[in-house]
């Protein structure tokens, strides 16, 4: 049964592609996943990716702050690790051997190692103004932990166009957020137009298209040879890739049939990259894109 539902989801991922994603300019085939799991249905609202070592990742469950830690050879579960009561948790990232997680109000914590069943270290609230923040990430280049709220700032057009990613020290979480990279939905379609990649659009009532690009992080990860962030929203089913300057690289529109509400994104040392997805009235799915030779 497994397989037969990964062969007809690959199928419905190779046809939304040729229906215009785009994943031109990116190392990965994002018609072919390489390999699909269905999660376990406890798993139906799964919530951030991080790596683990080279077989193993781990996630959340948006209404429980428990650690689960998936094999990437079987898909299953082989260990949870509840460390607070039921929390909306949306985060999660590893660094080094510890474990930072999110709750979605901005509230962090700081988990020890896998030898001490991640016990809380430490938690501290997040200074930022933004009240919906999902995304979680640890960019190897910097050491730094990045932060993406979902949210936007009301109340300005700007602030609407803007979205904007934090970073924090690990090892000084006592300081406060500071941005590191912020985008322009107007600018982001510009710089498509001119790079020939297709933005999603709808047409309204006069017969005029327009964007439906919302961008509203549910994930951040930075890819492990080239240092690009790769920019998840789960709401448009996109992800946005651009360069440490912001200058988009590529912008994928994940198909609603393999990925209805992709919630978590992480890379492989080997540069393979890891998407997962709530059920959203299905199984949940962990889905591997190979990279390019």
């Amino acid at each position: 049964m497994r397989q037969l539902l990964f062969f007809v989801l690959l199928c419905a991922g190779c046809a939304s592609a040729q229906q215009g994603s785009s994943g031109r300019a990116i190392p990965y085939d994002m018609r072919k996943p390489a390999r699909m799991f269905e999660l376990p249905t406890l798993l139906t609202e799964v919530s951030a990716l991080t790596d683990v070592d080279d077989s193993t990742v781990a996630c959340l469950h948006d209404e429980s702050a428990s650690v689960y830690f998936i094999s990437l050879r079987t898909g299953r579960i082989t260990d949870s690790v509840a460390f607070a009561g039921p929390a909306d948790m949306e985060g999660l990232t590893r660094v080094g051997a510890e474990f930072f997680a999110l709750r979605s109000d901005g509230l962090m914590y700081r988990l020890g190692d896998r030898s001490s069943r991640l016990a809380v270290r430490d938690t501290f609230r997040l200074a930022i103004p933004n009240k919906n923040i999902e995304g979680l990430g640890y960019d190897d280049r910097t050491g730094l932990v990045l932060v993406s709220p979902k949210d936007f700032m009301k109340g300005s057009k700007e602030g609407k166009d803007e979205r904007v990613i934090y970073a924090i020290d690990p090892q000084a979480t006592m300081k406060a957020p500071r941005v590191i990279l912020r985008l322009s939905l107007q600018d982001l379609e510009r710089q498509a137009a001119a790079l020939g990649i297709s933005i999603p659009k709808e047409k309204k009532g006069n017969g005029q298209e327009k964007s439906t690009l919302k961008l509203r992080y549910s994930s951040v990860a930075v890819h492990p040879t080239n240092s690009h962030y790769y920019l998840l929203s789960a709401v448009d089913r996109n992800l946005l890739v651009v360069d440490r300057q912001g200058q988009i690289i590529d912008l994928v529109t994940l198909d609603a049939k393999l990925l209805p509400k992709p919630e978590g994104i992480t890379f492989m040392a080997n540069g393979d990259m890891w998407l997962s997805s709530e059920g959203k009235g299905r199984t949940p799915v962990l889905v591997r894109y190979a990279i390019k030779n």
